[in-house]
């Protein structure tokens, strides 16, 4: 276990919380699965139209999750840590594709000068955000940062396709759908395992209020991008 919990155990937790035949577990692996699809489905998009398929925020934040939850934040669950280290390694690929085709596309002069740079700030950032998030709060497998995490990832998808409305490149359905799917799926294995887990929070109202949050904005962006590659089908 990571020194960051060296005191601390999951010994008192039950163990139905880490049963991969619970029926929340069940559906939150699915979930899991289905951000696999999305992360392909996007990287497809991205390398067919030379264009990022995600903000380059949203990376950032993301991929320091990612990094954190593979390599620093206990899992006593193999599969769970599995799945965090399979995001974390397609990650690596949609990191490239944003950093190689998304200066282009970035709209603000300051920003698409010095993009690599801007990068490497968001990552940073989002990385020490989590950890200290960790260290001071009761979020022992980082799941309540992570839907924080996502919340941003989803203002900022739409506020993406909003930009593009015109020229949807990089805009994948497939991935906005499974996306959707794969946090509804998550959020809802979440909502059992948080309260197992770490009895501290004493609720579930901010999680709720997450899951429903990114939920509705997912659901929007599914709409925009939709009609964006409708409108514009032939564009690449």
């Amino acid at each position: 276990m990571h020194p960051l919990y060296a005191n601390e155990s999951f010994a008192g937790v039950d163990p139905i919380a880490f049963d991969l035949w619970a029926w929340f577990n069940v559906v939150g692996a699915l979930g899991c699965v289905c951000w696999v699809i999305a992360y392909v489905a996007i990287i497809r998009r991205s390398r067919r139209d030379r264009a990022n398929g995600l903000p380059m925020t949203a990376v950032g934040l993301n991929f320091s999750w990612e990094l954190l939850a593979s390599l620093f934040l206990p899992n006593p669950v193999a599969l769970w840590h599995a799945f965090d280290r399979i995001w974390l390694l397609v990650d690596v690929v949609i990191v490239a594709q944003t950093l190689r085709y998304g200066p282009p596309l970035q709209r603000l002069e300051l920003v698409r000068r010095h993009y690599i740079a801007a990068f490497a700030l968001v990552f940073v950032l989002g990385f020490v955000g989590q950890y200290t998030f960790a260290l001071d709060y009761p979020d022992r497998l980082g799941l309540v940062a992570a839907f924080m995490i996502n919340l941003v990832m989803s203002v900022l998808f739409v506020v993406m396709a909003l930009e593009r409305w015109d020229d949807p490149r990089g805009l994948s359905t497939t991935g906005a759908w499974f996306k959707m799917l794969g946090t509804l799926g998550t959020s809802i294995e979440c909502h059992v395992v948080v309260r197992l887990i770490d009895p501290e929070l004493g609720g579930l109202g901010f999680l709720t209020f997450l899951s429903a949050a990114i939920f509705g904005f997912d659901c929007a962006y599914i709409a925009l991008v939709t009609i964006a590659n409708r409108r514009h089908p032939r564009v690449t």
